[in-house]
């Protein structure tokens, strides 16, 4: 055990970190119909939270 958990006042930046993140994986799946979500405390503007940046890719199939 041991181990801590940090938590940071909310920062605007965890924003803009995201769409980075999101526009640098979209091209890669352009052939695919995705969504990709920032999820998580980092994405609830003026939380604090644990500094991780979650990102969630869905994928949606039609049959």
């Amino acid at each position: 055990m041991g181990a801590s958990v940090v938590v940071v006042e909310y920062d605007p930046s965890w924003v803009q970190l995201f769409e980075q993140l999101r526009d640098f994986v979209l091209p890669v799946l352009s052939d695919l119909e995705v969504k990709i979500e920032h999820v998580g405390s980092t994405s609830v503007p003026g939380l604090a939270a644990k500094p991780l940046n979650i990102s969630v890719i869905s994928y949606f199939e039609i049959i």
